[in-house]
């Protein structure tokens, strides 16, 4: 096939995607289109995911008024507090039992405790993590991700999860808030807001770990601690949803704008995959994010099993 040829396929598949909002099939559109074509060329493709992706977040918190978000974080905020200590602990008595490298271990660690690639490319800067590094650590979540997105919502059925139950087991449990939404909108509407609030409660945890991290490489500096201005953006999009009280047809038409950004964000992700960067994946560093992931998920779906 032609560049053109390449360039039109990338393009169908992703109208596709918004079209039919499923995050699982955008995800793996864009995954079968980057192994048999190759990633996709476009130089702005993560930069433009990441962009759709919190858009995306934010156009939900219209859909989501304030005081529902004040409900759930005083509800669940504990809970997911303890979920984020517990998996930083385990996850550097892991890193020293694995004899892994120990940067990218720390980049797979406060991926998985926080919010994935966003804690990622967030921490590789602090601790100077290398370009390949941070690649191989952003692959493993992205295709622990993947598996989610496929896993959970089938899981969530079997075990016959309440929408609320759902959406707090994804929110603690999957690393990236695509991801985290991606399951839960194919749960339910309900277990998508739930996920999606306490996911921005977990998120947030991403300001202690920087600085933290800061304070261990001595440069408590603005230009080393980046916040993600779209967790401001989700709250203050909630108070202005909160302020108007929107009908159900404008919080249902949020709430599809939401759906479309995400998977199109998903596509984009999965359209960058590279199987040269997989090659060269440590297999300590793989088993070390397969123990942490499913304890993480296990200890975190037995807790809200019993609410």
């Amino acid at each position: 096939m032609t560049k053109a040829h390449n360039y039109i396929s990338f393009v169908v598949a992703a109208a596709l995607s918004v079209y039919w909002q499923q995050a699982a099939i955008a995800l793996f559109l864009g995954i079968a289109l980057a192994v048999t074509l190759g990633p996709l060329p476009l130089a702005s493709g993560s930069k433009l995911s990441r962009i759709a992706l919190q858009v995306g977040v934010v156009v939900l918190g219209l859909a989501l008024p304030f005081r529902e978000v004040i409900t759930l974080g005083s509800t669940n905020g504990a809970l997911v507090s303890t979920m984020v200590l517990a998996t930083l602990i385990c996850g550097y008595v892991l890193l020293q039992l694995m004899y892994a490298d120990d940067t990218s271990g720390k980049l797979l660690i406060t991926g998985t405790a926080v919010c994935g690639g966003t804690a990622v490319a967030t921490l590789a800067p602090v601790i100077e993590a290398k370009d390949q590094q941070v690649a191989q650590v952003l692959t493993i979540i992205f295709v622990l991700n993947g598996l989610a997105i496929l896993l959970f919502p089938a899981i969530g059925t079997a075990l016959d999860l309440t929408q609320e139950q759902f959406g707090m087991w994804a929110a603690m449990a999957i690393h990236d808030t695509s991801s985290v939404v991606g399951a839960a909108s194919a749960y339910g509407e309900e277990a998508l807001k739930t996920a999606a609030t306490l996911k921005i409660l977990r998120i947030l945890w991403l300001i202690p770990v920087i600085l933290l991290a800061s304070y261990s490489m001595k440069r408590v500096t603005a230009n080393h601690i980046r916040i993600p201005l779209f967790v401001m953006g989700f709250f203050i999009a909630s108070l202005i949803g909160g302020y108007f009280q929107f009908d159900s047809a404008v919080t249902g038409a949020f709430s599809t704008i939401s759906k479309s950004l995400f998977a199109f964000a998903l596509f984009l992700i999965g359209s960058q995959i590279s199987l040269q960067v997989l090659r060269t994946i440590c297999p300590r560093l793989i088993t070390m994010a397969l123990v942490l992931w499913t304890a993480l998920s296990t200890t975190s779906l037995y807790w809200v099993l019993q609410i």
